[in-house]
């Protein structure tokens, strides 16, 4: 499972987990307030009213004020007012509006029956009226305890609000893992891209961006990644430098080297020919070498230029017509196939598809026969040059493409070759956009492919 789904899962459980209990909790003290609320008609209410008549027989309507003051909310969920015969509260408070819609002249015409059924009516959370209070001087006072209003308690506790916190809590519980998880793994999943494209041989790769502006482990680890990028780039350029000056510097006595071996051959006398060839055509042979390093170097420091449509049918057609002149006692099948034209520089691709057709032909041996076809996706273009020799050691296979990496030299019949062909080719493809693979036949040879990108029609 990627990361990014197990910190997504993890992080949502616990946040869905916490969101709901709290919910939960709220739930259950909103239930026990309204209830508290709701079982006052029954358990308290007189003992309230009687309490309440004590303190005003025995210090009048000052020490009701007073113990009024100190108990304005008798019950969770509940006020308690008391009003004077002119309809004011004894405190000075303003009264709820359905307290004062009751207590309105029409209201008041009621007879005092009507007036206490409709305080205490069926509805419970209507404004609670007792009796009248009288106290020792003959004012008249009444007790009423409507409720607290609507709160988020209350609301929490409504059937069809548990249902809609519950989805929001789990909606905002899977945002937040989103947000969270995505902190996390992104920068993981630009460090992995950035890991494959720098072994991929894309040296310039930094991951850089907000990523490196991090001030924790993750921002300290990219910024670490940058800097052995730029250090493998750095040797690996000394390296291709130093080779490409080096095979600069051998060119000329190279030259002067075959000028000096061209007088030698006309001065010397027969005895002696057969041994000046020998040292010509080990001289032809070295400066093929550094021919190809040279042009691997040139391949890795330049970018593609001459950029024009290639039609590989017609390329790879050219290719086989000019080994099959070279070498017509092999055998070579050419399987066309519908493919589009690509951007690119024909000649390198031309040298690619030559450089794998002539190692397939140096190690496949007497009897070589080698196999090319063309196939083609929406996505991509892939030319299969196949031959019958020997195959390669599955663990030799990613290193095909190393410079100067040869395999068991039983495969090498002819000890020619450098070790660069087939770098050289696989560098062209990567500068198309492409790669070169490599793979074992089910039976027998080795396969190379030529994994092209499709030019797309805007």
């Amino acid at each position: 499972m990627k990361l990014f789904w197990k910190l997504f899962i993890t992080l949502g459980i616990a946040i869905t987990v916490a969101m709901v209990a709290a919910v939960t909790m709220g739930w259950n003290i909103g239930q026990r307030t309204i209830q508290q609320s709701l079982d006052f008609n029954f358990e308290n209410r007189e003992a309230i009213i009687n309490r309440a008549s004590q303190v005003l027989n025995s210090g009048g309507r000052d020490e009701l004020a007073r113990w009024l003051r100190q108990n304005q909310t008798p019950v969770p969920g509940r006020l308690m007012f008391i009003v004077d015969d002119s309809g004011e509260d004894i405190l000075g408070r303003e009264l709820p509006r359905e307290v004062r819609w009751i207590l309105s002249p029409q209201i008041r015409r009621f007879n005092d029956r009507r007036f206490e059924d409709y305080g205490a009516g069926r509805n419970r959370f209507s404004p609670q009226f007792t009796e009248v209070l009288v106290a020792p001087d003959g004012d008249a006072f009444r007790l009423l305890f409507p409720p607290t209003g609507i709160t988020l308690l209350n609301i929490l506790a409504l059937p069809a609000t548990q249902l809609s916190v519950v989805t929001l809590a789990i909606i905002m519980a899977a945002g937040t893992a989103l947000l969270l998880a995505k902190s996390f793994s992104s920068p993981i999943v630009r460090l992995q891209r950035a890991t494959r494209a720098l072994a991929a041989g894309m040296l310039d790769t930094r991951v850089g961006g907000p990523v490196g502006r991090r001030k924790d482990e993750v921002g300290t680890l990219a910024r670490d990644f940058d800097t052995m990028a730029e250090q493998i780039q750095a040797l690996i350029t000394d390296k291709e430098m130093l080779l490409r000056d080096v095979s600069h510097e051998l060119r000329s006595p190279l030259a002067r080297i075959r000028v000096a071996l061209a007088l030698a051959q006309r001065k010397a006398g027969d005895p002696a020919q057969q041994d000046l060839e020998r040292i010509d055509q080990e001289t032809e042979r070295l400066d093929q070498l550094v021919g190809q390093i040279l042009t691997l170097a040139r391949l890795r420091s330049s970018s593609l230029e001459n950029h024009v449509d290639v039609d590989l049918n017609e390329l790879v057609s050219e290719v086989v017509a000019d080994a099959r002149f070279e070498q017509p006692e092999v055998t070579i099948t050419l399987e066309p196939g519908a493919v589009p034209p690509i951007q690119g520089n024909g000649s390198e691709l031309a040298s690619a598809i030559e450089n794998v057709i002539r190692n397939a032909l140096r190690h496949s041996g007497s009897g070589a026969r080698v196999e090319i076809d063309l196939k083609s996706t929406p996505t991509e273009i892939v030319i299969t040059i196949a031959d019958n020799g020997p195959g390669v050691p599955e663990e030799d296979l990613n290193r095909l493409f190393e410079p100067f990496y040869r395999v068991d030299p039983s495969r090498d019949h002819q000890q020619s070759g450098y070790g660069l062909g087939l770098a050289i080719a696989s560098r062209i493809v990567e500068r198309h956009g492409g790669q070169l693979e490599a793979q074992n036949r089910p039976g027998g040879g080795l396969a190379m492919k030529f994994r092209l990108p499709a030019r797309r029609n805007h």
